[in-house]
C-alpha cells in the first residue's frame, strides 16, 4: 500500500495518531502511551519525505483539538496533554525539514500552523498546571518553524510594526511583536530585526516600544545561548553593521528614556546593546570621550550610581542590577584572549554587584510578585560570577552560612546545578572548584531531608548499620538545624528537590572527602546515600521520588562507587548497597509503594550496576560480602521478586522474572572469586535461571503466564529463607484478602485476580517451603481463620513434623457440599485446605525422576484431585 499508495498510506499514520489521543481515549495506560509514541516517531520519519502533507495533517488535528468542547477536569487534563503531544510532534517534524523547502511548504505553514502556534503563545491560559507546558511547547515549535522558514515569521512581525507606526488607538495589540523572543535568530537575523526596530521605533506607541524593548533583550540572549561562537567571533571581527545599528537603536532608546520610571525600563536593553558595540566599549572606559560618545559614558556613570545605592530611586537600583548582571552574563561568552574592553567595565561593577544581591542582612527584592525573577537574576549573577573568577569565593560563603536567607541556599544549589550541566565553552571553569564545599552541601542537604520528612509527618532520617559507627556531624560551624521557621515545607521540598538534581548531575561533588580517615569518609557516603532511599517511597512527591532513584543509580555508576570509600571500595559497596537493597526491598515487600512496578525496574537497573562492578573487580569481588547485611540483602530481595510473580500487573511479573537473571549473575560473579559452587550461594540457580529465560520470550496473556509461573516455582527444590519467607508473607495476605472476598464478595475484579495468583502461588512454592522443621511456616496445627469447626475440621494439617501428615481421621471422608461463596466462610477452608495439601503431595510423594521411573504417590493426590475440583468450582462461583 504505502508503495502504490503513498499519500493514502501517511494519511492513515496521520488518522491513527489523533485516534490514539487521550481527548479520544481517555486515560492512557502503558499500552496505550507506547502506541502513541510509535506513532509519533512514524510521522517524524515520514515528515523528511512527506512534509507538507504530514504538517499540514497535525495542524488540522490542533485545530480540530483547541475547538473540541469539554466538560470535567480529567477531561481538560486529556485535552492539554493531547495539545502538547502534538505541539511536540510539529517540532520534531519541524526541526528534521529539509533545508531546500518548496516555496509551497513555507505559504502553507504561514497560512495554517503560524496562527495556530501564536494562538497558543498569546492566550494561555495562568495559572493552569498544564499552562506554562503548553506555552513552552509552542515557543518550541515556532523556534524550529523560524530555523528553515524565517522569512515568513519576520514578515508577521515587520507587517505588525508597520501598522503599529500609523495606529492612532491607545491600546494596540503588541503580540505579533513579542514573537521576536520566541525565534531562532543568528547574527544576520539578529541584524535584521534591529535595523527594522530602529526603522520603526519613533514612530510606535509607548505600548509598542515597551514591548520591543524586552523583546529585542531575549532575542539578544536566544542568539548568543544558540550560536555562542559567532558572539565570541564578533568580538575578535566587529562588524560595522551591526554595530551601527545597536549604536542608532541606543540612541533612540536613550532619547524615549525621559524619566526614571523609563530609564528603568529601557537600561538592560542598553547595556546590551553597547554589548554588541566592541569599540565604543573600549572607547568609553577612558577618561575622556568625543561628544558622539558622550551619553554612552554617561549612561555607565548613572548605572553605577544607582547600582551603589546614589541614583536617587530604589526603581532605578534594581534595572541597575539587571542590567549589570547581564553584562557580567555575556562577558563570560567572550574569551579573555581577546583582551576585550567589556571586561574593565565588568571590574568596575561586579563587587557592588554582588554587596547589592547577596546581603544577607538586606536581601535584594523587587517585590512580593517577583520571587522566581529575583531568584533567576541571582543564579544568572552567581553563575556569572563563578566563570568570571572560580576562585573568589566570597558569595560561596555567604550563601552557605546558616544565618543566611533560606533563598540564597537555593540559589546555591541551582546555580551549581547549572555550572555542572551548561559548560559548553571551553574557558568555562569546571565544578571540580569547588569540591571543597562537599561537607558543607551534605549537612545542608541532610538538614533539608530532615525538615522535610518532618513536614511530611514521617520518621525522622534513617541511619545505616550501626556497624559504620556515624560520628556526630552536627557540631560544625554550619549549624543548620538551628533555624526552625525559615522555610515551610513547600520551600523546603524546593530546596531538596534541587539538592538531589545536584547529586544526580554530579555525585563526586556530594563525595569529595579529602584527607578524611577511611571510616568517616564511609560514614558520609552513607548516610548520603541513605537519605535519598528514604525519598523513594514517598507517595505524594512523585518528582522528588523519580529524582531520589536517578540519583542513587548514577551513584551506584561502577566508577562512583570506587569514591565511597576509594581506600575500601569492595567491603563499603558491600555495606552500603546492600542495605539499599534491603530497605527499598522491604517497602515493596510491604505494598507502600504506589508506583512498585516502576521501583522494580528501578531496582533492576541497580542490580545490573551492581555486577558491573563487581566485574571490573572480580578477583576480590567476596572481598566483606560475609557480613550480615549482606545476606539480609538477598534474602529481601528474592522474597520481593517471589512476591511480585503473583501480581496481577503482567508487567510488574515479567521484570521480576527478569530480575532474577542479574541474581544468578551476580552469583557466578562470587563463586568465580571464591571457585566455589554457585548453588552454595544460590541453591535454586537453575530455576532461576528458567525464570530469567522466560521473561525474554512471554509475549503470551495474563492467565497463560501465571501458569508458566506456577509451573517454575514447582520446579524449585531447596527451601531457603527467601522463600519460606515470601510463603509466609503471601499466605498472611491471602487470610486478609480471603476475609475480603467472604465478606464484600461482589468486589472482585484486580482483588480477585490476584487473590487468584496467590492461591497458585502457595500452592507450586508451598512443597519446598512447608518441608522446613527446622523454621515452621506458623502454629502446630493450621486452620483457616474462618468457619465453623464443624466445616473445617477435615482441613487441619500438622506442620511441625518433618514431613507433612495428615491428622488421624476416617478414610477420605465425602466433601461438603458446595455452596454460593455469600452462604458461608467455607470457601476460605476449602482453598486453604488445597494449599497445604498441595504442600503435602510435594513433601510426602516422591518427585518426578526422584526415585526412579517406578516410584509410585501415595494416596494423597485422590483427595489433591477433589480439593482441585471443589477449587475450581469456588472460582466458577465467584466468577473468577
Amino acid at each position: 500500500m504505502a508503495a502504490h499508495k503513498p499519500v493514502e498510506w501517511v494519511q492513515a499514520v496521520i488518522n491513527r495518531f489523533d485516534e490514539q489521543l487521550p481527548v479520544k481515549t481517555g486515560h492512557q495506560n502503558n499500552h496505550t502511551k507506547v502506541s502513541t509514541e510509535h506513532n509519533k516517531e512514524c510521522l517524524i520519519n515520514i515528515s523528511k519525505y512527506k512534509f507538507s502533507h504530514v504538517i499540514s495533517g497535525l495542524t488540522n488535528i490542533l485545530k480540530n483539538v483547541n475547538n473540541m468542547r469539554i466538560f470535567g477536569e480529567a477531561a481538560e487534563k486529556n485535552l492539554y496533554l493531547s495539545q502538547l503531544i502534538i505541539l511536540d510532534t510539529l517540532e520534531k517534524c519541524l526541526a528534521s525539514q529539509s533545508k531546500d523547502c518548496l516555496r509551497l511548504d513555507e505559504t502553507m505553514l504561514v497560512k495554517q500552523l503560524l496562527p495556530e502556534i501564536c494562538h497558543f503563545i498569546h492566550t494561555y491560559r495562568e495559572g493552569h498546571q498544564h499552562a506554562a507546558e503548553l506555552r513552552a511547547s509552542a515557543s518550541g515549535v515556532l523556534f524550529s518553524l523560524s530555523c528553515n522558514n524565517f522569512n515568513a515569521v519576520f514578515s508577521r512581525i515587520s507587517t505588525r510594526l508597520q501598522e503599529l507606526t500609523v495606529c492612532s488607538e491607545d491600546t494596540v495589540d503588541v503580540h505579533d511583536i513579542e514573537l521576536m523572543q520566541y525565534i531562532n535568530v543568528d547574527c544576520s537575523k539578529l541584524k535584521r530585526l534591529l535595523q527594522e526596530t530602529v526603522l520603526k521605533f519613533k514612530a510606535l506607541k509607548k505600548p509598542a516600544q515597551h514591548a520591543v524593548i524586552n523583546s529585542l533583550e531575549k532575542a539578544f540572549w536566544n542568539w548568543v545561548e544558540n550560536y555562542p561562537d559567532e558572539f565570541t567571533m564578533l568580538y575578535q571581527r566587529p562588524q560595522t553593521d551591526m554595530a551601527d545599528a545597536a549604536e542608532r537603536l541606543f540612541d533612540l532608546v536613550d532619547s524615549f528614556a525621559e524619566s526614571a520610571k523609563r530609564k528603568a525600563a529601557v537600561w538592560p536593553l542598553q547595556i546590551i546593546l553597547l554589548i554588541l558595540c566592541p569599540e565604543i566599549t573600549h572607547i568609553i572606559s577612558r577618561e575622556v570621550v568625543e561628544e558622539s560618545k558622550a551619553n554612552k559614558k554617561l549612561f555607565l556613570e548613572s548605572l553605577r550610581k544607582a547600582l551603589a545605592g546614589q541614583g536617587g530611586s530604589k526603581q532605578l537600583t534594581e534595572s541597575a542590577a539587571i542590567a549589570c548582571v547581564k553584562l557580567c552574563k555575556a562577558s563570560t561568552y567572550i574569551n579573555r584572549e581577546d583582551h576585550s574592553g567589556i571586561f574593565l567595565l565588568v571590574q568596575s561593577i561586579v563587587v557592588d554587584l554582588k554587596d547589592l544581591l547577596f546581603n544577607p542582612t538586606k536581601p535584594f527584592s523587587r517585590g512580593a510578585g517577583s520571587q522566581n525573577a529575583d531568584v533567576d537574576l541571582m543564579i544568572d549573577c552567581f553563575v556569572s560570577c563563578f566563570r568570571i573568577n572560580p576562585h573568589n569565593n566570597q558569595h560561596f560563603k555567604v550563601c552557605l552560612a546558616s544565618a543566611s536567607p533560606s533563598t540564597f541556599h537555593f540559589v546555591l544549589v541551582n546555580s551549581l546545578h547549572r555550572i555542572i550541566t551548561n559548560s559548553d565553552l571551553d574557558w568555562w571553569p569546571k565544578i571540580d572548584a569547588v569540591y571543597c564545599y562537599s561537607g558543607e552541601l551534605r549537612l545542608m542537604f541532610s538538614d533539608t531531608l530532615s525538615r522535610v520528612m518532618q513536614g511530611l509527618h514521617t520518621h525522622a532520617p534513617l541511619r545505616m548499620t550501626p556497624s559504620l559507627s556515624f560520628k556526630e556531624k552536627m557540631t560544625t560551624s554550619l549549624k543548620f538545624k538551628e533555624k526552625t521557621t525559615d522555610l515551610d515545607t513547600r520551600s523546603y521540598k524546593c530546596l531538596l528537590l534541587a539538592l538531589v538534581k545536584l547529586i544526580h548531575a554530579d555525585p563526586k561533588l556530594m563525595l569529595h572527602n579529602p584527607g578524611k580517615q577511611a571510616q568517616e569518609t564511609q560514614s558520609s557516603t552513607a548516610e548520603l546515600i541513605a537519605g535519598l532511599v528514604q525519598l523513594v517511597p514517598l507517595v505524594n512527591t512523585a518528582q522528588l521520588s523519580q529524582e531520589a532513584m536517578e540519583a542513587l543509580l548514577v551513584l551506584h555508576l561502577p566508577e562512583t562507587i570506587e569514591l565511597w570509600n576509594p581506600q575500601a571500595p569492595i567491603e563499603t559497596f558491600w555495606d552500603i548497597s546492600s542495605l539499599v537493597l534491603f530497605l527499598i526491598c522491604k517497602k515493596l515487600i510491604g505494598h507502600q509503594m504506589v508506583n512498585s512496578t516502576e521501583v522494580l525496574k528501578w531496582l533492576r537497573e541497580i542490580l545490573i550496576c551492581r555486577n558491573k562492578f563487581l566485574l571490573k573487580n572480580k578477583e576480590c569481588a567476596t572481598q566483606g560480602s560475609g557480613i550480615p547485611i549482606c545476606r539480609q540483602a538477598q534474602t529481601k530481595l528474592e522474597v520481593c521478586l517471589y512476591m511480585f510473580l503473583w501480581s496481577p500487573d503482567t508487567e510488574a511479573v515479567l521484570v521480576a522474572m527478569s530480575c532474577f537473571r542479574h541474581l544468578c549473575e551476580e552469583a557466578d560473579i562470587r563463586c568465580s572469586a571464591d571457585e566455589v559452587l554457585v548453588q552454595n550461594i544460590l541453591p535454586n540457580y537453575a530455576t532461576f535461571t528458567e525464570f530469567a529465560s522466560v521473561s525474554n520470550i512471554m509475549a503470551t496473556g495474563r492467565s497463560t503466564l501465571q501458569k508458566r509461573v506456577m509451573a517454575l516455582l514447582r520446579r524449585i527444590e531447596h527451601p531457603t529463607a527467601g522463600n519460606t519467607e515470601a510463603w509466609e508473607d503471601t499466605h498472611a495476605k491471602w487470610e486478609q484478602d480471603t476475609k475480603q472476598i467472604l465478606n464484600f464478595p461482589k468486589n472482585k475484579v484486580e482483588d480477585g485476580q490476584e487473590w487468584i495468583n496467590m492461591t497458585g502461588f502457595l500452592c507450586a512454592l508451598g512443597g519446598v517451603c512447608l518441608s522446613q522443621h527446622s523454621k515452621p511456616c506458623g502454629p502446630t496445627t493450621y486452620s483457616p481463620p474462618m468457619g465453623p469447626m464443624s466445616e473445617r475440621k477435615y482441613s487441619m494439617v500438622s506442620v511441625r513434623s518433618p514431613t507433612l501428615q495428615l491428622e488421624p481421621q476416617p478414610p477420605a471422608p465425602p466433601l461438603p457440599p458446595l455452596k454460593p461463596p455469600w452462604a458461608g466462610s467455607w470457601t476460605a477452608c476449602w482453598s486453604c485446605w488445597y494449599v497445604v495439601m498441595r504442600g503435602w503431595v510435594y513433601t510426602s510423594a516422591p518427585r518426578q525422576g526422584a526415585a526412579g521411573a517406578g516410584a509410585q504417590p501415595g494416596p494423597v493426590p485422590h483427595a489433591l484431585q477433589q480439593a482441585k475440583e471443589q477449587h475450581r468450582t469456588l472460582l466458577r462461583h465467584t466468577g473468577r
